[in-house]
């Protein structure tokens, strides 16, 4: 088989895969100018828009959301298996709900929930990978609103929920680690209501609403795919231009890079002291102090050597495949205010 065939096999292959996710975007597209559950805790700003009626200007219909699609994935053939182990009395998978609050219907559609008497139990499986933060942490106020939400939402039908659980799960091996449970009360039930009554306050003047420390586009992943960014962040384009307008933000954000940079590099420096003293302890569980860590063994696969392919290229008469690096900046601090 020539290598033009090859290419064009490979073209074809490349442009069904990204075909597969692009329709799965299509088919899964719902009104991005409604607030759902699943947004409730999410940016103020943008959820003030949605209760608004703000018209959305940036479609996202098109994109891959390959990360999404294989979370999806991994709902279906996950959560039927886990309702059938848990074997409660009923159970709802991919149920929808909806919280009636101060005059709002909030729509939501939740993952699992198990249904036994003082045992009720509502599930939200949240899939991450490489790129996210460690499932390890407590769940994030967006995460809290949104299994309040609709274990408010499944109440309201009637449904006694006990128990609220964040099953975080790696895309990357199936871990579940940071696996998370707590009781649902008054006192969860009244910071939902005050949420919703903050946002329908923010809904009478959704661009004063805060962004709650979202950096804007090109800087921030929420904002790469916020349906009202170009709204919210006009003239944003590039990135740069909502952060530096004056020498002084120039200023700002160089000294911010340089001081940065410095933890970054210790950082560095402990991280590589500690996984010197570590590198031959044996694999597996240890407790001590109330702390539970787990060491795993981790690398030994192979990578380029890369002197000896530009030996090999070189011995044959072939160039050097090279690309040209994006463009950056550094900073350095050259003078500081006297104390």
């Amino acid at each position: 088989m020539n290598r033009t065939l090859l290419e064009q096999q490979r073209q074809t292959l490349d442009e069904a895969i990204t075909g597969v996710f692009t329709d799965a975007t299509a088919e899964d597209h719902h009104d991005p100018g409604e607030l759902t559950l699943s947004g409730l805790g999410g940016c103020t700003r943008k959820a003030a828009l949605q209760l608004a009626g703000h018209t959305p200007t940036d479609d996202d219909s098109h994109r891959e959301q390959r990360a999404s699609h294989l979370g999806r994935a991994t709902h279906d053939w996950f959560l039927p298996r886990l309702a059938a182990r848990l074997g409660r009395e009923l159970t709802m998978i991919e149920h929808d709900v909806i919280l009636p609050v101060r005059g709002l219907h909030i729509r939501g559609r939740l993952d699992l929930a198990t249904l036994a008497v003082g045992a009720g139990l509502l599930l939200d499986l949240k899939t991450y990978g490489y790129d996210q933060a460690d499932p390890g942490q407590p769940p994030s106020r967006a995460r809290l609103m949104q299994v309040w939400g609709y274990t408010m939402g499944l109440r309201a039908q009637g449904y006694s929920i006990e128990t609220v659980a964040i099953l975080p799960m790696s895309r990357i091996h199936g871990g579940t680690d940071g696996l998370w449970l707590a009781e649902f009360g008054p006192q969860e039930e009244a910071i939902v209501d005050a949420r919703i009554r903050d946002l329908i306050h923010h809904a009478k003047a959704p661009f004063f609403a805060p962004r709650d420390g979202h950096r804007g586009p090109g800087l921030d992943m929420e904002c790469d795919s916020c349906p009202f960014r170009s709204q919210c962040w006009p003239g944003a384009q590039p990135a740069q231009a909502a952060q530096v307008r004056t020498d002084a933000d120039v200023v700002n954000h160089a000294v911010r890079y340089a001081e940065a940079a410095a933890q970054e590099g210790a950082w560095k420096e402990e991280k590589t002291y500690h996984a010197t003293a570590l590198h031959r302890t044996r694999p597996g569980p240890y407790e001590a102090d109330g702390y539970e860590v787990e060491i795993k063994t981790t690398g030994g696969g192979k990578r380029l050597n890369q002197s000896q392919a530009k030996a090999l290229l070189a011995e044959n008469g072939l160039p050097v495949p090279m690309t040209t690096d994006r463009e950056s900046r550094r900073a350095v601090v050259k003078r500081r205010p006297l104390a």
